[in-house]
């Protein structure tokens, strides 16, 4: 493969009658995603040139990668934009990016008015193929506040991506991908692109419901391979319990959190037949670690670094001692070509080493431990707090389904932890339990001087807990509007 994209000819000869992609009662065969994706790639060419901005503001999957596809296949950089932004969001996206070209559902091509445009015309159209240098992908992490970041990816940061995938995962017998979620989160998109670009059916789920997700997984010939966060493999475990299904996974690949122990152990008695990994990366990155059935990984670890992945703490040349946490710093030919918009004070690079916001520390046998994002760092009473401790001492309690911690404004403290969480199942007395059992974990001053507990938490559209809107709807009124 030399670029993003350049097998569907392949698979159109090879795979005539075969499905290529499925969303609910939608089915396209690949010689009509090479139709639709030929026919787009035309558009591009005749209204854009080399290297243009394409803003795909796209809810419907299908669509969406035909368009992404066809902008990798002609040079094209597919800014993928979540359509659910507001309309001041995405107004101050494309103000600052400056595309060349909208798609939208309501208006198929658009062409971008003169003034959003911020730099000079690009080059003409032409038939050029792109190279690994030639970027190809934008995508957007929504932060917590202000311009979402626009990093930007190469098709050579992928093809690594891809060839890395092949490496650690080795493919099992299985002729379908399915993803449980939106293609605005990195992870689903990699796994339908990776999917086509492998040859694999993939099977995406128009909004997450569990019983879907379970039949899209059945429905293989062969084998499925399932891509997910943590969260949502927590109710898919569930569901399988309940209802049964998920006897044809042969794989599942987590990521977006730590996937914890009980969960893994669960998914691993409705799934008999699936090999599970996780692997651990960001926007900026892709992977970074990884964890395999067979690693003997210690518990709370994300695994060891991926293959072709260096990894330092603290700083290059000066790292720290094996288990003293500092900044997470990473070193290999995945990683992301720049930002285009939104800021990263944490995003740093040393040479060809980036940093990116996450801290934690290696162990003596080189596994990562993870243990927080600078962002989210909260100060209480002059100490520093990562949320992402306190969660993961919330999920280990099996009853305890999705968990949230983060700082609410306090005229004595500066800032009081509290945490909210959604139950798997009954736990009397839930909120002095989790107390309780956050005393018994933490030290006293991380502890949460309140614990909410509800019904529903609201997940993102990429699968994982809403925290910002979690963290917003406690801030407003201490979480009654979480009810």
């Amino acid at each position: 493969m030399t670029f993003i994209g350049d097998g569907l000819e392949t698979f159109a000869d090879r795979f005539p009658d075969r499905a290529a992609l499925k969303c609910g009662a939608v089915s396209v065969s690949w010689p009509e995603l090479l139709g639709k994706v030929s026919a787009a790639e035309e558009i591009l060419r005749s209204s854009t040139g080399k290297g243009a901005r394409i803003a795909l503001r796209l809810k419907d999957p299908v669509p969406l990668l035909v368009w992404f596809l066809a902008c990798a296949r002609t040079a094209r950089v597919a800014m993928v934009l979540d359509p659910d932004w507001p309309d001041p969001q995405a107004e101050a996206v494309l103000a600052e990016t400056a595309p060349d070209l909208e798609i939208t559902a309501a208006s198929p091509v658009r062409l971008v008015p003169e003034e959003r445009k911020a730099r000079p015309p690009r080059c003409r159209p032409d038939r050029e193929r792109p190279g690994a240098d030639d970027l190809f992908y934008a995508g957007f992490t929504s932060g917590t506040t202000g311009t979402p970041k626009g990093y930007v990816r190469s098709h050579g940061s992928w093809l690594h991506s891809f060839s890395l995938s092949d490496k650690e995962f080795a493919a099992p017998d299985a002729d379908c991908v399915v993803l449980p979620g939106r293609l605005t989160h990195s992870l689903h998109l990699y796994g339908a692109v990776y999917g086509l670009c492998r040859g694999l059916t993939v099977a995406i789920a128009p909004r997450f419901d569990p019983r879907r997700v379970l039949s899209d997984l059945d429905s293989a010939e062969t084998g499925s391979i399932l891509f997910a966060t943590p969260t949502q493999l927590h109710f898919l475990a569930e569901a399988a319990r309940r209802g049964g299904g998920g006897q044809k996974v042969r794989q599942v690949l987590a990521s977006g959190a730590k996937w914890q122990a009980g969960d893994r152990k669960r998914l691993s008695m409705v799934f008999p037949q699936a090999r599970l990994f996780e692997f651990y990366g960001a926007s900026e990155t892709s992977f970074i670690a990884v964890s395999g059935p067979e690693d003997p990984v210690p518990p709370g670890s994300v695994g060891r670094a991926a293959s072709g992945v260096e990894l330092v703490i603290g700083a290059p040349g000066a790292p720290n001692a094996p288990g003293v946490p500092g900044p997470i710093w990473v070193k290999s030919g995945l990683l992301f070509a720049g930002y285009l918009c939104g800021e990263a004070p944490d995003t740093r690079w040393n040479g060809a080493w980036l940093t990116f916001g996450d801290r934690g520390y290696l162990d003596p046998d080189g596994f990562l431990f993870l243990t927080g994002r600078e962002s989210r760092m909260i100060v209480t009473s002059g100490l520093n707090i990562y949320p992402e401790e306190v969660e993961a001492v919330l999920l280990d309690v099996p009853e305890v389904a999705v968990a949230v911690a983060g700082g609410l404004p306090d005229a004595v403290r500066g800032q009081r932890l509290e945490a909210v969480v959604q139950l798997a199942g009954p736990l009397p007395d839930a909120e002095a339990a989790l107390l309780r059992h956050c005393r018994e974990k933490l030290p006293a001053g991380k502890v949460p001087r309140k614990i909410h507990v509800k019904e529903h938490l609201p997940l993102s559209p990429g699968g994982k807990p809403d925290i910002r809107t979690i963290m917003e709807a406690l801030r407003g009124d201490a979480g009654e509007s979480l009810s």
